[in-house]
């Protein structure tokens, strides 16, 4: 009976010992690739060529101003040729300028069909388009966890926001899972070019705060902030963009 109860002491100890040994091995891994970082982009697509086009796009704005504005006007950011940057106040806040010399849609290129989601639910099939696209991105490395759950005064936001209203979330997400908490609001984008009246420009504004970790596969947590909007014909002017934010999408722990 003694050896038996020994036994199972020493049993216990050892899967005590390899439990120990691998959640300190797992919190390692978790701390050694631990990272959280901020991507923003702006992407503008149009089919008709633009010359001497001019855009002010919401940028990400914080208590401490823009660090990934400053990141752009340092030229620490990806951006087709012949675009400039800048930031400017403006009655809607601080806001980035892009100004592009020309976006002229390669005529000789094959039609690229617009995304699934553009088009008409009662057409048979989606008409292809030919397209430019060019898109300015940065990225900025934090030096602190990214309060992913509650972006709203903790993080930098999109910046104008008005009429801001809690709203469904309509994507999928794991069961074991809370539910990410979205919001709808309208922005603001002012743009100026000359167009015919058929011709469409999209402008979409994105910004992402995320952090991530790898335990046996990459797993992390994020917000998304967006504005969009889609405009026909020639424009001088601001007009009202569709916004959507996204707080505590995936997991949290070590998981």
């Amino acid at each position: 009976m003694r050896t038996l109860t020994k036994l199972g002491i020493g049993m216990l100890a050892v899967i005590l010992l390899l439990s120990c040994a691998w959640m300190y091995h797992t919190h390692s891994m978790y701390e050694d690739t631990y990272r959280s970082e901020y991507r923003y982009g702006v992407t503008v697509r149009t089919d008709f060529a633009l010359h001497n086009a001019t855009f002010y796009v919401p940028l990400p704005v914080s208590e401490d101003g823009s660090n990934i504005g400053c990141e752009i006007i340092a030229k620490n950011a990806s951006k087709p040729e012949g675009w400039d940057c800048d930031i400017v106040e403006t009655e809607h806040g601080t806001i980035l300028k892009i100004h592009a010399e020309g976006m002229i849609p390669d005529l000789h290129a094959p039609p690229v069909p617009f995304p699934e989601e553009e088009c008409s639910p009662d057409a048979l099939s989606c008409p292809a388009q030919t397209h430019a696209s060019e898109r300015v991105s940065a990225r900025v490395q934090a030096d602190r966890e990214i309060n992913t759950k509650n972006p709203a005064g903790n993080e930098p936001m999109l910046s104008p926001k008005y009429n801001l209203a809690r709203a469904v979330y309509r994507m999928p997400h794991p069961k074991d899972q809370t539910p990410p908490a979205c919001y709808e609001y309208e922005s603001r984008i002012y743009a100026n070019y000359t167009a015919p009246p058929d011709a469409e420009v999209s402008i979409h504004v994105e910004l992402t705060g995320e952090n991530s970790w790898w335990v046996y596969g990459w797993s992390g947590n994020k917000y998304r902030d967006y504005v969009g909007v889609t405009l026909t014909g020639a424009q001088d002017g601001w007009c009202v963009a569709s916004g959507n934010l996204v707080a505590g999408e995936g997991r949290y722990g070590d998981g």
